[in-house]
């Protein structure tokens, strides 16, 4: 009697095509993105108070997709896991001075790397969210960096912008479908929230989670919190761990913007930007029967 076999690679490794195999289904997708950095807050002079950094928008969601390959008995197929992509850094809030003075804006997450069967297969990762600018005694000043992009399909996941000075992040919008009709999407990270205060810095944006597979998808990585005047930021957070299946992996969430500095006689500092998230790493899945 025949029956169905699986085997989930989720580092690195070699699979031999069991005797008798010639068709197989091969699920893959490459690293998720990691989510953009916070801008550093500005530092306030003697006669203003500066903005907050902006916050860093999400990694990219990557779904898993599948293809059908033909194969050959006994052959042994080389197998690469992609890995997340890195956060991006904070940028440093500016040093107190009486003249006030601009923060450092927070860079771009990185981009996954790509998964692939043997060179046969090559399943895409997702981009890096966009870095935070930076506070400043001016308007615009510390904007929010936009979300990154996570491979196709056909109900992709959107994952949340970080927000300008003072605002909340933007939340993940969990796609409406999934590829297979018998399991659920996982949820959308939410946005991080605004610091508190008059100069608060702005919250992360939190991913999406991707579309599901024949496996609960994981669910996004909510943004940092945005610091309260003056203060650093909080840390955008991780996806969880995807099920070792060929669910989709939600990206990282985005650093929140550091605390704009308050007015004072000798100038004031403002916060840190904080680093935004690492994306998760890919997976592949192989399918045969037996």
């Amino acid at each position: 009697m025949s029956k169905y076999v699986k085997q989930t690679f989720t580092v690195s490794g070699s699979w031999i095509c069991p005797a008798g195999v010639v068709n197989i289904i091969v699920w893959g997708r490459g690293g998720a993105g990691g989510g953009g950095g916070g801008g550093g807050g500005g530092g306030g002079s003697n006669t203003l108070g500066a903005r907050s950094g902006g916050a860093g928008g999400t990694g990219g969601s990557v779904p898993s997709l599948s293809y059908q390959l033909t194969v050959v008995p006994g052959t042994t197929y080389t197998i690469t896991i992609g890995s997340g992509g890195a956060g991006g850094a904070g940028g440093a809030g500016a040093t107190a001075a009486a003249g006030g003075g601009a923060g450092v804006a927070g860079t771009a997450g990185s981009v996954g790397t790509s998964s692939t069967f043997d060179g046969i297969l090559a399943f895409q990762p997702g981009s890096g969210g966009q870095g935070g600018t930076a506070g400043a005694l001016g308007i615009p000043t510390g904007l929010g960096g936009a979300a990154g992009f996570g491979t196709w399909s056909d109900q992709g996941p959107i994952s949340g912008n970080g927000n300008a000075a003072g605002g909340a992040g933007v939340t993940g919008v969990t796609p409406t479908g999934a590829i297979s009709p018998f399991f659920a999407n996982g949820s959308g990270g939410a946005g991080g929230a605004a610091g508190t205060g008059s100069h608060a810095g702005a919250g992360g944006g939190g991913s999406a989670a991707p579309v599901a597979a024949d496996a609960p998808g994981s669910n996004g990585g909510a943004g940092g919190v945005g610091g309260t005047t003056g203060t650093n930021s909080g840390a955008g957070n991780a996806a969880p761990t995807p099920p070792t299946s060929s669910a989709g992996a939600g990206g990282s969430g985005g650093g929140g913007g550091g605390g704009g500095a308050l007015t004072a006689t000798t100038g004031s500092a403002g916060g840190a930007g904080a680093t935004g998230a690492t994306g998760s790493n890919g997976q592949i899945v192989v399918m045969w029967v037996e």
